[in-house]
């Protein structure tokens, strides 16, 4: 099955463009059957711990080109800092792509890939963005090298977390407060997530904060309890501050191409300003996960 599932991906990736519906809607298809049988397969293990501090002695949070990325800078972001921005990690011509793309559906709602009829295909995993967009985000992340960076990382091909992708604009005035991720789908997973910029962020249009400071605990919340994300039950400013250090808080100017790498155990918000005090952004978020170590009752997505 994986053979012949990775073989249709091939021939279908490599078709003359635009692909259809229904080819975009099989791709999706294919990704999961691949995703769901490889994390089955796979036998738990914890993520490999960085050799070094690539790092030593950087302010906040550190940042590197996408053209000298390595897993290994990864590793060191992340699991000594807390975050790390990766500056031209998507070419112009693929931010171009993903630009077209964003289609203003209500990425609260999962979509599930459908054929040329608008059927929904039997087999497909709930996306928060269209089967285009999906197929989209995978080949802007392909050309950016980013299957060997993540094998690197993670210890094993990675997969991506279907109910947690996202390519959308964002017009709306409020995000969420100061929380982390492992509340929601498990501490200590050694996920990785790219915050995508498809346009200036972090001046005019929000960013994202982050405390630039390596959590080894989920903050505030018991085992087995969920996070509460609003603003006035929330951890504050001053109470993050005291947490992870004095000036910890960063909000990262970012430009198009440009990401943030954050992963389950980093402390961050998304951007709040009052009304009419920000401008629209366009943005993508992407979960990279090891099949071994994938999040419990979620859909995989194979990225290969």
């Amino acid at each position: 099955m994986t053979l012949e599932a990775s073989a249709e991906i091939e021939r279908i990736a490599a078709m003359p463009r635009p692909l259809s519906p229904a080819d975009l809607g099989r791709l999706a298809v294919l990704r999961h059957q691949l995703g769901a049988h490889y994390v089955a397969q796979a036998q738990k293990r914890l993520p490999p711990e960085p050799k070094q501090d690539l790092f030593p002695g950087v302010p906040g949070v550190p940042e590197i080109s996408g053209a000298d990325l390595t897993g290994a800078h990864v590793a060191s972001g992340l699991r000594q800092h807390g975050a790390l921005v990766v500056r031209g990690l998507i070419a112009p011509a693929d931010v171009e792509m993903l630009v077209s793309l964003i289609d203003g559906k209500d990425w609260s709602i999962p979509q599930h890939p459908g054929d040329d009829r608008g059927e929904i295909l039997p087999g497909s995993s709930p996306l928060k963005c269209s089967a285009a967009s999906l197929q989209g985000l995978v080949e802007a992340y392909q050309n950016a090298g980013m299957q060997k960076i993540m094998a690197e990382y993670l210890g094993e091909p990675a997969v991506l977390l279907s109910e947690r992708i996202l390519l959308d604009r964002q017009t709306f005035q409020t995000g969420l407060p100061w929380h982390q991720d492992g509340a929601f789908f498990g501490a200590n997973a050694g996920g990785v997530n790219s915050f995508l910029a498809l346009d200036s962020c972090g001046v005019d249009a929000t960013g994202l904060s982050v405390a630039a400071h390596r959590f080894n605990t989920v903050v505030g919340v018991e085992e087995g309890e969920r996070a509460e994300l609003t603003y006035g039950k929330s951890l504050k400013d001053d109470g993050v501050r005291e947490l992870a250090g004095a000036d910890s808080l960063v909000t990262p100017v970012l430009e198009a191409g440009d990401a943030i790498f954050i992963d389950e155990m980093t402390m961050h918000r998304t951007g709040r300003r009052p009304k009419g005090e920000q401008k629209p952004r366009s943005w993508a978020i992407t979960w990279f996960f090891a099949p071994s170590r994938f999040p419990q009752m979620r859909h995989p997505l194979w990225f290969g």
